[in-house]
């Protein structure tokens, strides 16, 4: 019970966390959210999975909506930044709905965007992200 109660209270600082980085443009704070709920999430997911290592893609479903995941998942498989048509022919998602979730995830801090030579925008996944969402995939 105690465990469970630590576990519960673990994700509601972290979940606080994100929220005033998120609202606060701090992006540390964020991030640091994102590891608290994220160790919280993975403890009580291995444990109800009887200590199998819990698939990257459910890590990805317990912090983002549906169609962010997808957008997520196409960043993290790239080797190189990507373009907004090359994200939705990634997902399988319309233009518009692409640039409406790049938009959202952009302001969280978990995409980042450059410009190219030719002003391009190209979508890259915060590299901090990359590498904790990496290191869950192994």
């Amino acid at each position: 019970m105690g465990m469970k109660l630590l576990g519960y209270l673990s994700y509601f600082f972290g979940v606080l966390f994100m929220a005033d980085g998120a609202l606060g443009n701090n992006l540390p704070m964020f991030l640091l959210g994102i590891i608290i709920s994220l160790t919280s999430l993975l403890e009580r997911g291995l444990r109800g999975s009887g200590g199998r290592a819990t698939p990257s893609n459910n890590i990805l479903s317990l912090i983002f909506e549906e169609k962010e995941r997808r957008v997520v998942e196409a960043l993290i498989k790239s080797g190189a930044p990507l373009r907004l048509s090359e994200i939705a022919a990634a997902t399988g998602l319309s233009r518009v709905a692409v640039y409406r979730l790049l938009s959202k995830l952009t302001a969280r801090g978990t995409v980042l965007v450059f410009k190219d030579e030719s002003r391009v925008k190209r979508y890259y996944i915060n590299p901090k992200l990359r590498e904790l969402f990496e290191q869950q995939m192994k």
